[in-house]
């Protein structure tokens, strides 16, 4: 038997921290120092230096600004006074002065940024007790940051005027979408810098009026009272507290259509529709002329059987007439919705929808077909020589 030949690799050599290549001393200074980039500093002193006076601080004001998007930055109000306690003045600087303040509450994501730069800008005005009016002085007119091309995206700028206020509030009575209110918004002021989540914030802002002391439960029930809406909810009592559990609303014309068309109803539900996380089950209805109408809704806590059968009775106290019940529903093969509906409507025959019956059909054919290196357009091929057999048969 042969001897096992074992190698030996020669040992690595020790070299000590100390004497290492490579490594620098505490005190000594690197070859290479970083770059650091040169400061920016950009005077517009000499725009606002001007003898200027006025009888309304607030014209001063839109003067300071106006020159100010000339020159592609953002001023705001830091500091005001009326003059009852103390001297009348006004401080105005720099959207991006001053340090950011983080919030209280933590976010969800850790990273964020600010524009706020320590921007030394400052404009203050004073007030004349003999004259009366307000004159403007330049109290630094340095910038440290680059001025932007444009103004989209600036708070300050984006704000909105009163009567912009005003025609947001109208809109938003007679509930016209935000993207739409923005559009008419630009049209009527082609140098309009409000942006989208403006917009939406200063929706919330006058719902948020609208609803005062109300909890947002009290006033969608209000909502649904002044207009004569057919509702019905219940609660839950969890650790002393009471919760919603479900709510059924009904639009008085949507009754009056379903003891008209009462023949067939289709039923599904909708998810992550609203912050709750509530499914929304939908009711809708057709008429003779092969239209369609909302007949109700409800927000359910759970799709469970329970949920369903609470639904169902309150559909079944819009019909007026035991012989107005359903004759067909529609689902999407929601097996809780599907065993509680002879409970409520013992005669009424429960279908699948044929549109899911299709989708899924579809959606079974993608993930069984599977698809090589150029064989696309071959399983394109077989996927819808399987599928239209399915569709002729529905």
């Amino acid at each position: 038997m042969d001897d096992e030949i074992v190698e030996v690799k020669p040992k690595r050599p020790v070299v000590l921290g100390l004497f290492a290549t490579g490594i620098v001393s505490a005190g000594a200074q690197p070859s290479n120092p970083p770059i650091v980039p040169p400061s920016i500093e950009i005077d517009t002193a000499s725009h606002f230096a001007t003898d200027r006076q006025e009888s309304d601080r607030e014209e001063l004001i839109k003067w300071a600004r106006s020159v100010a998007e000339r020159l592609r930055f953002a001023i705001m109000v830091r500091r005001s006074d009326s003059g009852e306690k103390r001297k009348a003045q006004l401080v105005l600087e720099c959207e991006r002065g001053g340090k950011y303040v983080s919030a209280k509450k933590k976010l969800k994501s850790d990273s964020s940024g600010t524009r706020k730069c320590k921007c030394p800008f400052r404009l203050r005005g004073y007030y004349n007790e003999e004259t009366k009016l307000w004159r403007l002085t330049v109290v630094n007119g340095m910038h440290k940051h680059e001025l932007d091309k444009g103004l989209e995206g600036h708070l300050v700028a984006g704000l909105l005027k009163q009567h912009e206020k005003e025609f947001m509030e109208e809109m938003t009575r007679n509930a016209v979408a935000p993207k739409n209110i923005l559009s008419t918004l630009k049209e009527r002021d082609p140098y309009n810098k409000t942006s989208a989540k403006q917009a939406y914030n200063a929706r919330h802002r006058y719902k948020t009026k609208l609803r005062a002391s109300m909890t947002e439960m009290q006033h969608l029930c209000k909502k649904l009272d002044d207009n004569k809406y057919f509702f019905k909810y219940r609660t839950i009592v969890e650790d002393g507290v009471e919760h919603l559990q479900d709510i059924f609303f009904a639009h008085p014309r949507s009754v009056t259509l379903l003891n008209f068309f009462h023949t067939v109803l289709t039923m599904d539900s909708t998810y992550k529709t609203s912050k709750y996380k509530m499914p929304l089950f939908e009711i809708v209805g057709f008429t003779s002329t092969e239209k369609t109408f909302n007949v109700a809704f409800a927000w359910l806590s759970n799709e469970k059987e329970d949920n369903f059968i609470w639904a169902l009775q309150q559909l079944h106290c819009l019909l007026r007439r035991e012989a107005n019940l359903p004759r067909v529903i529609l689902t999407d093969r929601d097996l809780a919705l599907m065993n509680v509906i002879p409970a409520v409507f013992p005669d009424t025959t429960v279908l699948v929808c044929r549109f899911q019956v299709a989708k899924n059909v579809r959606s079974k054919t993608v993930e069984l077909v599977k698809v090589r290196d150029g064989e696309k357009v071959k399983a394109l091929e077989i996927r819808e020589t399987v599928c239209l057999p399915f569709t002729d048969v529905l």
